[in-house]
């Protein structure tokens, strides 16, 4: 694939993406909160209902407003046929977020870890199958056939444990009225989120083309994917460790502080080893046109370091239903990265050094508010 077709790749993901986070209007999150397993389970089933009807209202959407929405994003018309599967990839995503919170709640840990190597192993070996034979549309395909598979499977996983637990539309709309306040509160905040996280890249291809984007998206993603499968699985575990805790009003301040340390010390690692050796392990590994992605490399992976070691604790906010204080920062951040837009910019080298001081401001205010909510919960059990 060249980088154009990684660019606009980049802009699709983005516009999923973004819609995931209110697929299921938040109360995939909520899964994991309830004592009675009934509750639960009636939560992972409305999950999957607001799902597909999201699903189907963004397929509409598409389809009656497509032009104005490419013209938006600049969206290269040569790859528009691509938004069609935008609402299969975002129904199997939404229904697999409410399964592996289920996972999580279940703590079945290693079954949600390896869902996530399952998606990685179909989504490459389809996306070089079809690439080898020159299907540009290989990039999507592949995103659907992990997204297929890690659904399916997770769905099996959890149809193992869930005995004879009843789903019914009565418990359904109980538990919708119980945990309202997730999509009331947190709905809108998240949103803007996750504007804020892929908001770069469709920054990036508005302002330079299809092939800086590219180039910005093998650089990005090469960060994500392997600090992401740490802290993703990191923040799920943290997340059921302290309901837990809190639920017995026990002290959470030593697993935070190792879990921390622990953190730092592989992020520095990671970091230093990334700028040493990026720009010529991608022109090594994927060819000389991509050694300029190594030196994007050096500038974002003190952010992305930053983030390796803050994110896993976002999940405090979830724990101890502080989601409030959680959209207060997430509108912060949107509003530092819709900035970006406005930006005195003269080229991309410049973006990139403006990003990164977005990102580490956003994140050290998030780390502060997150050691202010475990500061409190300490002081209550103390009390």
């Amino acid at each position: 694939f060249t980088p154009a077709d990684f660019g606009a790749f980049s802009v699709y993901m983005s516009v999923i993406g973004i819609i995931a986070v209110i697929a299921s209007l938040r109360y995939e999150q909520t899964i994991i909160l309830p004592s009675d397993d009934n509750k639960a389970y009636n939560l992972l089933y409305l999950s999957f209902a607001i799902g597909i009807v999201v699903s189907i209202i963004t397929a509409i959407a598409l389809w009656l407003f497509k032009q104005p929405f490419m013209q938006l994003i600049n969206f290269p018309e040569k790859y528009s046929h691509w938004l069609t599967f935008v609402p299969v990839s975002l129904f199997c995503l939404s229904i697999y977020q409410a399964l592996n919170y289920y996972l999580i709640r279940l703590k079945q840990f290693k079954l949600s870890a390896s869902n996530k190597v399952e998606r990685r192993i179909a989504e490459g070996v389809t996306q070089t199958s079809l690439g080898l034979m020159g299907n540009q549309t290989g990039l999507v395909w592949g995103d659907i056939a992990g997204q297929s598979v890690t659904a399916l499977v997770a769905g099996l996983k959890v149809h193992k444990f869930v005995g004879k637990l009843k789903v019914s539309w009565s418990t359904m709309k109980c538990v919708a009225r119980e945990y309202k306040s997730f999509p009331l509160k947190n709905s809108f905040p998240a949103f803007l989120n996750a504007l804020s996280l892929l908001l770069p890249t469709i920054f990036i291809n508005r302002l330079f083309d299809e092939d800086v984007t590219g180039l910005f998206d093998l650089a990005r993603m090469l960060l994500i994917m392997p600090l992401s499968l740490v802290t993703t699985s990191m923040g799920q575990v943290l997340v059921q460790r302290f309901t837990e805790l809190r639920n017995k009003r026990q002290s959470i301040r030593h697993d935070f502080c190792r879990i921390a340390m622990l953190l730092a010390v592989l992020a520095v690692v990671f970091a230093v080893v990334a700028y040493l050796l990026a720009p010529t392990l991608l022109a090594l590994i994927f060819g000389e046109t991509w050694r300029e992605s190594g030196y994007y490399v050096r500038i974002l992976v003190w952010a992305f370091s930053f983030k390796f070691v803050v994110s896993p604790f976002n999940m405090v906010f979830t724990a101890f239903e502080k989601i409030g204080r959680l959209s207060v920062w997430q509108i912060i951040y949107f509003l530092l990265i819709f900035s970006l837009l406005f930006a005195p910019i003269s080229d991309i080298y410049g973006f990139l050094r403006y990003y990164l001081v977005v990102e580490l401001v956003s994140y050290a205010i998030v780390a502060i508010m997150t050691i202010r909510v475990v500061y409190e919960y300490e002081k209550s059990i103390t009390i």
